[in-house]
């Protein structure tokens, strides 16, 4: 029998570590749990309602179910509806409380006997809310079963949006668009005092500064994130060069991809946004077609070149 030496005493070492490449690493990587609903605090029985996501040190997601149609199958006229859906928009508050708190999820306390989360464990993927949106798929198995259909729902992330809006932008400004858009990256390094700080804006004239930021997903979590980021790196940029013209243009989900109770939240939480910035002087524009958002911003930009 050979040994383990002259296994590989034939094999050219030298070659194999040269033409060896390195994995490449998740863009997320971090810990998930699931959420558990008792519907019914005398008895012992727990359903999977949702599931939690997190990067060290990062914000956490999350996806909650908002259909109990299958629990009726099995409850009949005996489910107690009314206070599941007091539960559960109770387990949204505190988890939204959590995530703006960044609170790590073996920290996260629910005050009720009827919610807990599992012990967690660790995942990777491309993106966090690709990430939820498969963990929720696989393990939240009450959930309403959906046919897929011609065109679902993908998410579009704030690099991707801002392709989109240039390809169209550049069709529509020609020689203009180098002055409307200073680079095709993802954001600028601003030099301040010696130091530099990179700001995630992409649209800069000489009198104006605007973000392409995409709200293109089905968890409110991630388009807050997504309206927070971009704003307050305008605002920094705005207030150092002391601009008065903001704008924040903002891709939107298509709205018959989605399920009305989806799309209704993203709506909700872009509003509350939106009031509150306009009110420091933004201007705010949604639009679900890259089309639009490109005309938008050639129209708000043109005067400022």
């Amino acid at each position: 029998m050979n040994s383990p030496t002259s296994l590989f005493s034939g094999i050219d070492t030298n070659h194999l570590s040269r033409i060896a490449t390195a994995t490449p690493k998740p863009s997320f990587a971090g810990a998930w749990t699931t959420v558990e609903l008792q519907p019914d605090v005398f008895v012992p029985q727990r359903f999977t309602i949702g599931v939690v996501v997190q990067s060290p040190g990062d914000r956490l997601h999350f996806k909650l179910l908002d259909d109990f149609k299958k629990f009726e199958c099995f409850y009949h006229d005996q489910f107690p509806q009314k206070s599941v859906r007091e539960i559960l928009a109770y387990a949204y508050e505190a988890l939204t409380k959590a995530s703006k708190a960044k609170t790590a999820i073996p920290e996260i306390r629910f005050d009720t006997h009827c919610l807990s989360l599992a012990a967690p464990s660790y995942t990777s993927g491309d993106d966090r809310e690709a990430t939820v949106e498969r963990l929720y798929s696989e393990v939240v198995v009450m959930a309403p079963s959906r046919k897929r259909k011609v065109g679902e729902f993908e998410f579009i992330d704030t690099p991707a949006a801002r392709l989109m809006v240039n390809k169209r932008l550049k069709e529509i400004a020609k020689m203009d668009f180098e002055k409307i858009v200073p680079s095709e990256g993802q954001g600028l390094l601003l030099d301040f005092e010696g130091q530099k700080h990179f700001l995630d804006l992409n649209i800069l004239t000489s009198g104006a500064c605007g973000s392409v930021t995409s709200v293109a997903y089905k968890s409110p979590q991630t388009v807050e994130i997504n309206l927070l980021k971009s704003s307050r790196d305008l605002t920094t940029y705005s207030r150092v060069k002391q601009m008065d013209n903001i704008g924040l243009f903002l891709l939107m989900p298509q709205a018959d991809l989605m399920e009305p109770k989806e799309f209704k939240k993203i709506e909700e939480t872009i509003e509350e946004h939106e009031w509150k910035l306009e009110r420091d002087g933004f201007r705010v524009v949604t639009h679900a077609s890259p089309d639009d958002l490109a005309q938008d911003i050639y129209d708000w930009a043109l005067p400022s070149l």
